[in-house]
């Protein structure tokens, strides 16, 4: 007699995908909820469309020169 499988392996690498891409959904839906990170989040394209940004070296070499690391 045959064995009967509820799922085959795809079936679960399916539901698998299908769980993370839900738990995205849910995690951007909460951050678009939550205003002061939705502010910040506008901050940030603002500064970069202004020009105040900095590379991650020049960020670094202040810190070093500040001494916090």
């Amino acid at each position: 007699m045959p064995e009967r499988v509820l799922l085959t392996d795809d079936d679960r690498a399916l539901l698998v995908k299908v769980s993370s891409l839900l738990e995205e959904v849910v995690e951007s839906i909460s951050i678009l909820q939550d205003k002061e990170a939705m502010s910040g989040i506008e901050q940030a394209e603002e500064d970069v469309k202004t020009g105040r940004v900095r590379d991650y070296s020049e960020f670094i070499e202040g810190l070093k020169k500040s001494g916090e690391i």
